[in-house]
C-alpha cells in the first residue's frame, strides 16, 4: 500500500480494521516525518506472540523498517487499541531509523554510544514512551477509528 511517493506500507498478517490500521500507520509517520522525500518501505507483520514476549519489535535501517506486533504476551491477549498504542511506540522507533537518529544495530542514538544505558534511560526508548499516548489519541481514538 503506497500512500504517498515516498512511504510504502505493508501490513501482514491477521488485524481487525486492517484498512483503518494502514491509515493509522501512515498518519503516524506522516506526523512524524512532514518532509519525507526519499523511499521508505514499512512492513508491519502481525504475529501471534513476539520473543521474549515482547509485545512489539522494531528494527531498521534509513531505507526500510520492520516491525513485528503480538496479538497477545504470555497468556493475555491485547485489545485493538492496545495493540495500537504499541503500534505508536514502534512506528516513533521507525521514524528513528527512517532520520538516522537510532543506529540498526540499538546502541548508537545521535552519533552516540549508549550501549552501557538501562532500557528506561536509553533516549529513543524515553522518546517512543513520551509519544505514544499522544499519537493513539491523535491518530486512533480521535479519528474515530477505535470502537
Amino acid at each position: 500500500l503506497s500512500y504517498n511517493k515516498s512511504m510504502y506500507i505493508s501490513v501482514n498478517g491477521r488485524i481487525a480494521k486492517k484498512k483503518q490500521v494502514e491509515t493509522f500507520i501512515f498518519d503516524v509517520l506522516e506526523h512524524l516525518m512532514p518532509r519525507l522525500k526519499r523511499k521508505v518501505s514499512i512492513d508491519v507483520n502481525i504475529v501471534t506472540r513476539c520473543d521474549k514476549q515482547h509485545y512489539a519489535l522494531c528494527l531498521g535501517d534509513k531505507n526500510s523498517v520492520e516491525i513485528e506486533l503480538a496479538r497477545g504476551s504470555c497468556e493475555t491477549k491485547f485489545s485493538l487499541d492496545e495493540m495500537m498504542l504499541n503500534l505508536a511506540h514502534e512506528l516513533v522507533h521507525a521514524k528513528q531509523f527512517i532520520k538516522g537518529e537510532l543506529h540498526p544495530n540499538l546502541n548508537r542514538w545521535k552519533s552516540l554510544d549508549y550501549s552501557n544505558t538501562a532500557y528506561s534511560r536509553q533516549p529513543w526508548e524515553k522518546e517512543a514512551y513520551l509519544l505514544e499516548d499522544k499519537l493513539l489519541e491523535i491518530y486512533w481514538k480521535t479519528n474515530g477509528k477505535s470502537k
